[in-house]
């Protein structure tokens, strides 16, 4: 059996990659400067928009996190999700379910809403006992 055959007469897998000798020159591009008098006057400046709202910030854009649980709290995460799910009789819709991100979100919205004085904390720990967990 020869390489011509298996290959199907395409020559030796070295050959493959090199450039053939004939290539084509580039074209040359000018460029012409535009006069004086054809350049445009600056665009007017952009109309101030009126700053965006907080609750448009709450269901802007989500931005992806890495944390750290234990297994135990992973678990219960997904159970707790799943059984928020299964609390609806009709189906609902993908964007409304309730998944893990969902109860974390919703955990961060309680801490935000605590009226603790986040300047005493200084651990973990010390969050724990204010929260009284």
């Amino acid at each position: 059996m020869s390489a011509k055959s298996r290959m199907g007469g395409l020559g030796k897998l070295s050959d493959f990659g090199k450039t053939s000798k004939t290539q084509a020159q580039p074209e040359t591009v000018v460029v012409e400067e535009p006069k004086a008098e054809q350049v445009a006057a600056p665009p007017p400046e952009p109309t101030p928009q009126p700053a965006p709202q907080k609750q448009a910030d709450d269901k802007g854009k989500l931005v992806p996190i890495n944390i750290k649980i234990t297994r135990r709290q992973h678990e219960w995460l997904n159970d707790m999700a799943r059984t928020v799910r299964e609390n609806n009789s009709e189906p609902v819709p993908p964007n409304e379910r309730v998944f893990p991100q969902h109860l974390i979100g919703a955990a961060i919205d309680l801490l935000q809403a605590s009226d603790m004085d986040w300047s005493q904390i200084k651990n973990v720990e010390e969050l724990r006992n204010v929260l009284n967990l």
